[in-house]
């Protein structure tokens, strides 16, 4: 191959002028494909500091709600009593009595009635008067996606909004275990809910926790248990909880 024809000196030492434009043109091509692709790569790099596996859009995260329930949090908020928590030492789940008690007697346990609450296409038992959920489609409140439920998959558990150990350091510790097993065993403190995010969310507060998707429910409703069973609040936690009811009164209805 003829060296000169891709951009080396001539026979006298020298470019010619033909290759000097060529080459010039080829350097100016080369720098703004360059800065394309650094656009490009600044623009995936952004994209790869969002959260994993997060696609929830701001209308996700905050769904509607009505005005007046937020109003109603935001009172109820109020009148809650700021305190540390408290390491109050004892803590064991039997302190919060039997596990799923049909505490509203209806004739079904607590588990079964909080599935079918949150659930569509339900399949029961026959011979359990429509009481045990052996399959069901749940529309998980905490992801926004509807989960398959059947029976004896690790797929969907059941939710204390507000966690038993959490409430046992921000007053229920001083209850008698009727009221606490009450605590544990009422409709407005349980959700069923996508196995993956409840482990997820452990015994955290929302200082700590948010789901995905549903936070202006779920605030609200953190906000009413806490209210109805008269539980402390910490000052980050109570920061935490005004900040989503502001962030959530663009959605209200």
């Amino acid at each position: 191959m003829d060296r000169a024809l891709v951009g080396q000196p001539d026979g006298s030492g020298t470019m010619s002028r033909a290759h000097r434009r060529t080459v010039g043109s080829l350097a100016i091509v080369v720098l703004v494909v360059g800065a394309y692709f650094v656009s490009r790569g600044d623009v995936d790099a952004l994209l790869e500091d969002l959260p994993t596996g997060s696609t929830s859009t701001a209308a996700d995260i905050r769904d509607q709600v009505a005005a007046s329930d937020l109003e109603a949090g935001s009172t109820q908020l109020e009148g809650l009593d700021v305190a540390e928590l408290d390491a109050a030492p004892g803590y064991e789940r039997d302190e919060f009595g039997q596990r799923w008690a049909d505490i509203d007697r209806n004739g079904c346990d607590q588990r079964n009635d909080t599935l079918r609450a949150g659930a569509s296409e339900v399949t029961t038992k026959p011979g359990t008067h429509g009481c045990v959920v052996l399959e069901a489609t749940i529309d998980d409140p905490y992801t926004g996606r509807e989960i398959a439920f059947v029976k004896g998959e690790s797929t969907v558990d059941i939710d204390h909004i507000v966690p038993l150990s959490r409430a046992w350091q921000q007053g229920a510790a001083e209850w008698d275990e009727e009221r606490r097993e009450e605590f544990a065993n009422t409709a407005s403190n349980l959700l069923a809910v996508d196995a993956s995010a409840n482990r997820s969310k452990g015994d955290s507060g929302p200082e700590e926790w948010l789901p995905e998707a549903g936070r202006c429910a779920y605030v609200i409703q953190w906000i009413d248990v806490k209210s109805s069973y008269e539980l402390t609040i910490t000052e980050k936690e109570k920061d935490v909880l005004e900040d989503e009811l502001e962030a959530c009164e663009g959605s209200a209805e």
